[in-house]
């Protein structure tokens, strides 16, 4: 069994022996378990043993920094979008005012320049 280290200390398992589909020893197939999900590779039947433990690290490394850039990715979005400038302006003078909020969350133009009255 080959281990890989990965970018943030987490480690990946690669079966270097796993059999194929056929159930042949050489068919080139390798398991890897990438957070705790598991991957099956196919390894050109050229490779040495050196180079296919490289491939598995390289597509296993590759595959967990995918994950970490997706959950990444997710939290950035969870806050909620503003509106713009424009938009906002349009609201306001639709209204006839002209205390304008700072920050006004998208979809809340209207109740934004209702509360100007106030």
């Amino acid at each position: 069994m080959a281990e890989s280290a990965l970018s943030d200390g987490e480690e990946s398992n690669a079966d270097a022996t796993a059999e194929g589909p056929s159930g042949g020893p050489n068919d080139g197939t390798v398991t890897l378990t990438v957070d705790g999900e598991e991957v099956s590779l196919s390894i050109p039947a050229d490779a040495g043993e050196t180079e296919a433990a490289a491939i598995a690290s390289a597509v296993g490394a590759h595959l967990h920094d995918r994950q970490v850039a997706a959950a990444a990715a997710a939290a950035e979005d969870d806050e909620p979008d503003s509106v713009d400038a424009w938009t906002l302006a349009g609201r306001m003078k639709s209204m006839g005012r002209s205390r304008w909020p700072k920050d006004v969350r998208r979809g809340e133009e209207w109740k934004a320049s209702a509360r100007s009255f106030y």
